[in-house]
């Protein structure tokens, strides 16, 4: 029987293997998988630069498999193997097809923003395992959850995750923010649906604003996945003039008593009836000398 790995396993292996890393300083080492096919074998090099890299490389499978793992050289690599397969109700193993993956969607998922105001946003994101995944993982591992799943939400321009708007539980593991960005780590999903609420404020303000995207994903098959689009109508439709006054007049540039021109963000601007005479002064300059 095989079980997905949690969120739990995974960050106590990466502990043990930066442990170790650390305690290694001068790693050298080539991890080599052999088959008995005809395909050719692959190699892993592992040094000090990216010994803290995660490296993988999927395996042609055949009726059947031999695999040979060897290691040369200085240091110390963690080696995991993940095989996925399906059982016939007549007991025989066959290699699992792609076909469900691709012809149904992996998790349900809905995206909804509430946007009321202007300075600030929320998130309501709905997800569940889907019925066909659930059933080929019940059939293949014997299993109905299943392992860390990532939920990548994009951004709407100009907005961020408001502080501490978020908080790890039994379910969320932890919470990652990156510009434009905020990705959930959740220990496992279900068919039974769980719901999550983001809370956002804005930053800086935007006219035109695009649609953006929230992606679900398996994170050890990162081929089941679902994607949504989410927007802001009245956001979209927003025109930068909306942020300066009516007819844009805080965003054109003024001229003082004296003269001269300057724009409300306190850049000089030289305006274009300047321009005869910034060229007559250049002309008589030239013509003088």
């Amino acid at each position: 029987m095989v079980f997905p790995l949690s969120q739990d396993t995974v960050v106590a292996l990466q502990a043990l293997s930066t442990f170790a890393a650390g305690r290694s300083h001068d790693i050298d080492l080539v991890v080599t998988v052999e088959t008995n096919g005809s395909t050719p074998g692959v190699s892993f090099n592992v040094n000090q630069e990216n010994n803290l890299l995660h490296q993988s490389k999927e395996i042609e499978t055949m009726e059947n498999l031999s695999l040979k793992v060897s290691a040369e050289g200085q240091g110390l690599a963690l080696v995991q193997l993940n095989v996925f397969y399906n059982i016939r109700s007549d007991g025989t193993v066959r290699r699992r097809g792609r076909r469900n993956a691709e012809d149904h969607e992996a998790f349900h998922l809905n995206v909804e923003l509430l946007d009321p105001e202007m300075n600030s946003a929320q998130l309501l994101i709905c997800s569940s395992l889907s019925e066909s995944l659930s059933e080929s993982l019940s059939e293949s591992l014997g299993v109905n959850s299943t392992g860390m799943v990532l939920l990548e939400v994009g951004l709407l321009s100009g907005f961020a995750l408001k502080q501490n708007g978020l908080q790890t539980d039994d379910l969320i593991k932890k919470v990652e923010t990156q510009p434009g960005k905020v990705i959930l780590y959740l220990d496992s999903m279900t068919t039974e649906e769980k719901c999550f609420t983001i809370p956002l404020v804005l930053e800086y303000k935007v006219g035109k604003v695009q649609e953006a995207s929230v992606v679900i994903y398996s994170y050890y098959e990162p081929r089941q996945t679902t994607v949504r689009m989410y927007r802001s109508d009245w956001r979209g439709n927003m025109s930068t003039c909306s942020f300066c006054g009516e007819d844009c007049d805080l965003c054109r540039p003024q001229e003082n008593d004296d003269g001269s021109i300057f724009s409300s963000g306190g850049h000089n601007l030289l305006m274009s009836s300047s321009y005869p005479a910034l060229l007559l002064l250049l002309f008589i300059t030239i013509f003088s000398v």
